[in-house]
């Protein structure tokens, strides 16, 4: 498609080089999260799973800062005792959105579980 008529730019070159040199990782990788440090092991053999990444994720909401910034900034005024914390309400919706729901019933199903918002909160 005429691709080979251009010349490589120097980032390409650099960016081309990190990703050849990297190799998957065996042993365990400790990630920051909104919910805490955690520990990820790559599995080969394991089975996926439609949030298999989300630790990932996870880790670059916290290093950027958006999701805590997105809660903070959150105008739910909320005064019910039974009310959800903001933080677990924002967590639901991002991970549902996510994980492609858009139906109540399957978003609820998010926090009844609550096992994909231990990252977030």
């Amino acid at each position: 498609m005429g691709e080979e008529g251009f010349e490589e730019k120097g980032v390409v070159n650099a960016v081309g080089s990190v990703v050849q040199e990297m190799a998957p990782a065996a042993e365990e990788m400790c990630l920051l999260t909104p919910g805490g440090r955690f520990h990820v092991r790559w599995d080969e053999n394991g089975s996926a799973t439609a949030l298999g990444q989300l630790a990932f994720f996870a880790e670059f909401l916290e290093v950027s800062g958006l999701f805590s910034r997105w809660v903070e900034g959150c105008p739910l005024p909320y005064t019910s005792p039974n009310a959800p914390a903001e933080v677990d309400l924002l967590g639901t919706w991002l991970l549902s959105i996510l994980d492609g729901q858009r139906r109540y019933a399957h978003i609820a199903g998010y926090e009844e579980t609550k096992l994909p918002l231990r990252y977030l909160a």
